[in-house]
């Protein structure tokens, strides 16, 4: 991802506990793991099963949302660009989850007309309509007359978001939002307008100009990042890169993950991070960033500044250098784990520095493989 776009994408999502954005295959295997990883939020809070399981369920229903308009294969129709969309977001407590696929053009005015419908109708009102449907032969393999829709009404207590981007003269690209708030009932006006269905649009449109598979930006614990590499791997295999490229790709991942686990600025022993995979034209290019203490800042300047002027050869001597006895740094290593991805990147690795405050700078290198 290109810097000016990930400072575009960062300035949306920074004040984020947790974003989750996903493009591409929505099979059940990606839909368990993207649940997993919006479960580590919940880790040891007792107190928020109830909103653990109403945001996996609303985060299946989402993708289920997909599955049931996938018809339309973008790369079947010439428009890979416009791949199912998924998002997550923790802003404070308050939940948002979107999803995104193509339509056809004579489907919008139902579909709008129903979830306008939707929005006017009372828990109680909405309920009547849910059994309603449930009790008519209506439920198609599409999942009937809005039946979805109503349920994301009724379990959400919100509601619904929705936009209509038009393609061409056939085709419609489709979005849908739902917000469930932290205090039933309690929903502050300011925290509406936080994440409006304009910023999930933008979102998508910015990882699309990128061919961004996936972006994550939270918490990098080993217990979060273990979903979050399984899920990468899926990805990586159904791309079919040849089986050396893959286990680069996935080192590379690895390595740039722990970083950020092990090396980043943690006041409140949070690692935060930001984290993307795209891929085009079979070329893999893999974004990371995160906060890392302004001396920490200035030590890996010097180190990718010297290491950037060597070949992968003279990189390769100064590995076998640092294992039989180099110098160590205060973290243990010795930028081993920053020449690997030196060596394996296919054009000089870009990173950036920039310092936020008197204790922190925001760490981004990005690379391409």
């Amino acid at each position: 991802m290109n810097w000016n776009d990930f400072q575009s994408i960062y300035s949306l999502i920074k004040d984020d506990q947790l974003c989750l954005l996903y493009r591409g295959d929505f099979a059940d295997e990606v839909t368990v793991r993207l649940i997993d990883l919006s479960d580590i939020q919940f880790s040891g809070a007792a107190d928020r099963v109830n909103m653990r399981k109403k945001v996996a369920f609303l985060m299946a229903e989402c993708f289920q949302n997909v599955i049931r308009h996938s018809e339309i294969s973008p790369f079947e129709v010439g428009l890979p660009e416009y791949a199912g969309f998924f998002m997550t977001r923790n802003i404070d407590g308050e939940y948002y989850i979107a999803s995104g696929n193509l339509i056809e053009n004579q489907y919008v005015p139902d579909l709008r007309a129903k979830i306008e419908n939707i929005n006017k109708l009372s828990p109680g009102e909405l309920k009547e309509l849910y059994m309603k449907v449930l009790g008519k032969d209506e439920i198609s393999a599409k999942g009937g007359a809005g039946l979805g829709l109503i349920e994301m009404a009724r379990k959400s207590g919100r509601k619904l978001e929705s936009d209509f981007r038009k393609i061409n003269e056939t085709l419609t690209f489709f979005y849908i939002q739902i917000l469930i708030g932290g205090m039933e009932g309690d929903l502050q006006e300011s925290r509406v307008k936080s994440c409006p269905i304009c910023n999930s649009v933008e979102l998508n449109e910015l990882l699309t100009r990128n061919d961004v598979l996936m972006a994550y930006h939270g918490d990098f614990r080993q217990d979060a990042i273990l979903p979050l590499l399984n899920m990468i791997n899926r990805n990586i295999n159904n791309i079919r890169a040849e089986s050396y490229l893959n286990k680069t790709i996935f080192h590379v991942l690895v390595e740039m993950l722990q970083n950020i686990m092990h090396h980043g600025y943690a006041p409140n022993d949070k690692k935060e991070g930001i984290f993307s995979l795209a891929v085009s034209d079979k070329k893999f290019n893999i974004c990371a960033a995160n906060y890392v203490s302004n001396d920490k800042s200035l030590y890996l300047r010097e180190i990718l500044d010297s290491f950037l002027t060597h070949s992968n050869g003279e990189l390769k001597s100064m590995y076998k250098q640092i294992l039989k006895g180099g110098t160590q740094n205060s973290d243990g290593g010795a930028g081993l784990g920053l020449i690997d991805i030196i060596r394996a990147s296919s054009k000089t690795p870009e990173y950036r520095l920039v310092r936020i405050d008197d204790s922190k700078s925001l760490f981004y290198i990005n690379v391409v493989i």
